[in-house]
């Protein structure tokens, strides 16, 4: 299976991801919130019928910038909305978390961190209790917002502005791998812990994304790409 992320796409569309969509036959892509720039929420059932004409299934998360009505129009939009919310697909579990920790900018989609860490503990409790230990799933935490002090999470000024409650909940579940947006100039694949592959596309018009390629539940890997290439 071949999955695709990509994140803050701030509603502008970008061409090459749909010819790559189609040209490597993906699967699935994941969107890591901040669809639109503030709205308007039209442009999602835009974004995603695109993304539908390439023959590929979506889930996606909202963004801190993305306006209240934002889960609706994705499920309006025939895509899954998957913000506090679990879905198995193939050999992989994915667990979904939108919005952001507080920022500087008073941002809709801001939560308290405890919240936050509250929530994805929940989620990923809840598969931890019910996993069959026998039947392995690569399992991918899908959020807008980073991991505290992670490659993911550094601004240019050189400051990690990332959730802690995200970092706490990698560190007690160890998931695979952990997808994530919100810093656009914080793309980057690197480590939490010895387990967790943090990879943050960076912006959608800078032609950043992941590809996620699984041959089963236990083989996996995870790459950045350009998109224009």
């Amino acid at each position: 299976m071949k999955f695709l992320a990509i994140s803050d796409i701030h509603g502008k569309e970008n061409e090459n991801l749909y010819r790559y969509v189609k040209e490597n036959d993906i699967d699935l892509v994941l969107v890591a919130g901040d669809i639109t720039d503030f709205g308007p929420l039209e442009f999602v059932g835009q974004f995603m019928d695109n993304l539908f004409d390439c023959d590929c299934d979506v889930v996606a998360i909202p963004g801190n910038c993305d306006p209240s009505g934002i889960c609706n129009s994705i499920t309006e939009s025939g895509a899954l909305c998957l913000h506090n919310n679990i879905i198995a697909y193939g050999d992989a579990v994915i667990f979904g978390y939108g919005g952001s920790n507080p920022t500087p900018f008073d941002t809709p989609g801001e939560i308290q961190d405890n919240k936050i860490y509250g929530d994805v503990y929940e989620l990923l409790a809840e598969y931890d209790y019910l996993a069959n230990d026998k039947v392995p799933k690569v399992r991918i935490l899908l959020t807008h917002a980073p991991p505290f002090n992670t490659d993911a999470d550094l601004t240019d000024g050189g400051d990690h502005v990332g959730s802690q409650g995200i970092q706490k909940s990698i560190h007690e579940f160890k998931p695979e791998i952990s997808i994530c947006g919100h810093i656009h100039e914080a793309k980057s694949i690197s480590k939490l812990g010895d387990n967790t592959i943090v990879a943050n596309p960076g912006m959608l018009k800078d032609n950043g994304a992941i590809l996620i390629n699984i041959e089963d539940g236990k083989n996996y890997s995870v790459d950045i790409i350009d998109l224009s290439s």
